[in-house]
């Protein structure tokens, strides 16, 4: 996959899909769900991380809540892999042209892949995601996320 699709910021694709969202820049880094929940004055479970996966040799992203973990053997019996990763540093700025710390769902590349939300944050009306730097988050509409990105909702967290 090439990171040319994903050359965009979190600006443009909030403009481009009439995302109910706003970007704040922090001057610490955010980069950890303490450190972000800190920031953005919000509890962990309302902090979003996107995880990068390779699913039986195929890039995945899946959403998780902060305050909880990604349980393999679920997400194993939904996509009916056999094998599941976590993406490296250097494949998730292959695949994205972002930092690790700054992986935002709000990402064409992002967009581009099979995403799965834990069915924990479908519930929510807002939340805050990776803004695209260490330094930035991004306050969107869940339903505006679920709208855009597409994804498959399921329980894949403990």
């Amino acid at each position: 996959m090439s990171t040319l699709a994903c050359v965009d910021s979190p600006s443009d694709f909030i403009r481009r899909y009439g995302v109910d969202a706003k970007i704040v820049e922090f001057e610490e880094s955010v980069e950890t769900v303490e450190a972000a929940a800190r920031a953005a004055g919000a509890p962990p479970s309302d902090i979003v991380k996107t995880l990068l996966l390779i699913v039986d040799g195929r890039p995945m992203v899946v959403l998780l809540p902060g305050d909880r973990k990604l349980d393999y053997r679920k997400l194993s019996e939904l996509t009916k892999a056999s094998k599941i990763r976590m993406a490296s540093p250097d494949e998730i700025e292959e695949l994205t042209g972002l930092m690790p710390g700054g992986l935002t769902p709000l990402s064409e590349c992002i967009k581009g892949l099979k995403v799965i939300v834990d069915g924990s944050i479908a519930s929510k009306e807002r939340v805050w995601t990776g803004g695209g730097s260490m330094n930035a988050l991004a306050n969107v509409s869940v339903r505006d996320l679920l709208r855009v990105l597409k994804p498959i909702v399921a329980d894949v967290s403990q």
